[in-house]
C-alpha cells in the first residue's frame, strides 16, 4: 500500500475551534453560580457551627460561674480591658492561651504594658487568629483600618512600645440590646452588658426570643477583636463596640453597604452586619443558630406610642411598657431580653 493512500486525519477548523470554545464558556457560565453557591452554603454552615460552639462556650461559663460572661469589664477611661471572647477561651480549648496571657489575674492594660515581666511577650499571643472567632465568608480577615481597630496611638497604654498595635479580628459580637450607652449601671436590655453578667432567669422574654451573639464583617462594618476594648468609657468605633453590637441600626445597615472610611456610614461600626448574601447568622439564648434575612422587619429608633405621643429614645422607659410596643420592630425585639413583647416570626 502506498503512503499516499492512508486515510488522513482531519484538524479543527478555526469554526469549529470557535464552537467548542464557545460550548466551554456556556458550560462553565452554568456551573460557576452552581459551584459558588455551593461553597458559600459550606461557608455559612462553618459559621454555624462557629456560632453554635460558641453560644455552648458561653451556657458552659454560665454553668461554672452562675453567669453568662459580661460583655468587658467596665473602668477607667482610656483602660483596655478584656472582652467576653477572653473570657470563654477556656471554653473553646484556648484555656492555654488564656492563662498565659494571664487573663485571670492581670487587666488587659497591664498585659500590654508588660506590668508583669514573668509572662511572655504578649506579642505573638495577642496576634493569634483563632478560627473559631471567624466568619469564613469573611473576604477581608487581614486586618483593620489605621486608628479604628487598634490598640495605641495616644488612646490608652501604647501596648509596650509597639505603637499602633494591631490585634487580631473577630467576626462574631455580644449582643447588647437597644442601649448605645456605656454606663454599668445601665441596663443595655441585652444579654450582655459592661461589668454584670446575665443570669438565664434574666431572659425573661425566652431564651428562643432573645439573641446572644452575631456576626459583623470586616469588610464593610470593621467587625471587632477577640482580645476586648481599647477604652472602657468609650462609645463609638474606640469603646465596647470592639466586642459587642446592637440591634438599634438595621442587619447589614447600611443598604447598600458603604464602606467604613465613608462619612455616611449610618452606625455601621455598632450593628449586626455578614457578607452571606441575604442576611447573617445569630446564636440566640437556647443555644440554636438561627439565619436572619435582611429583610425582617425594622423600625427607626422613634415613632408614635399607643398615647400618641412621639418616642424617640429606645431606652427611656422601664422594661414591659406597653406604649413601646408599636415602636419595637421584630429585629429590635429579638436584641432584648426583657422587654415583654411578642416578637412573631422570623
Amino acid at each position: 500500500m502506498s503512503r499516499n493512500s492512508c486515510p488522513r486525519r482531519s484538524a479543527f477548523t478555526l469554526v469549529e475551534l470557535l464552537v467548542v470554545i464557545a460550548i466551554i464558556g456556556v458550560l462553565v457560565s452554568l456551573l460557576l453560580p452552581a459551584v459558588q453557591s455551593a461553597r458559600e452554603a459550606a461557608r455559612r454552615m462553618q459559621c454555624t457551627n462557629n456560632l453554635h460552639n460558641l453560644v455552648l462556650a458561653c451556657h458552659n461559663y454560665h454553668d461554672s460561674l452562675g453567669t453568662f460572661p459580661m460583655s468587658h469589664f467596665y473602668a477607667a477611661a482610656n483602660q483596655e480591658q478584656w472582652g467576653w471572647h477572653v473570657m470563654i477561651l477556656p471554653q473553646v480549648e484556648q484555656k492555654n492561651l488564656h492563662d498565659q496571657l494571664g487573663a485571670g489575674t492581670y487587666t488587659l492594660q497591664q498585659v500590654l504594658a508588660k506590668a508583669n515581666p514573668a509572662l511572655p511577650d504578649p506579642r505573638k499571643m495577642l496576634q493569634t487568629k483563632l478560627p473559631i472567632f471567624l466568619c469564613p465568608s469573611d473576604s477581608n480577615p487581614t486586618g483593620d483600618l489605621n486608628g479604628v481597630r487598634h490598640f495605641g496611638g495616644g488612646v490608652g497604654t501604647t501596648a509596650g512600645g509597639w505603637g499602633n498595635f494591631q490585634p487580631p479580628i473577630a467576626n462574631y459580637m455580644a449582643s447588647r440590646g437597644t442601649r448605645n450607652n456605656n454606663q454599668p449601671q445601665n441596663d443595655t436590655h441585652g444579654m450582655f452588658m459592661e461589668s454584670t453578667g446575665k443570669r438565664f432567669q434574666d431572659v425573661i422574654d425566652g431564651t428562643s426570643n432573645t439573641f446572644m451573639l452575631g456576626e459583623r464583617d470586616s469588610l464593610i462594618c470593621k467587625s471587632g477583636t477577640w482580645i476586648g476594648i481599647r477604652s472602657a468609657t468609650g462609645n463609638g468605633e474606640r469603646g465596647f463596640y470592639y466586642v459587642t453590637a446592637n440591634v438599634r441600626v438595621r442587619l447589614n445597615s447600611p443598604d447598600p453597604p458603604i464602606p467604613w472610611n465613608s462619612t455616611n456610614r449610618d452606625g455601621c461600626y455598632e450593628g449586626f452586619s455578614s457578607l452571606h448574601p441575604g442576611g447573617a447568622n445569630f446564636a440566640l439564648a437556647d443555644g440554636s443558630v438561627r439565619f436572619v434575612s435582611n429583610n425582617i422587619e425594622f423600625k427607626p429608633g422613634s415613632g408614635r406610642g399607643l398615647s400618641g405621643t412621639t418616642r424617640n429614645n429606645y431606652d427611656a422607659h422601664s422594661p414591659r411598657n406597653p406604649e413601646w410596643a408599636p415602636i419595637y420592630s421584630v429585629y429590635t425585639r429579638l436584641g432584648r431580653r426583657n422587654d415583654g413583647f411578642v416578637v412573631g416570626d422570623f
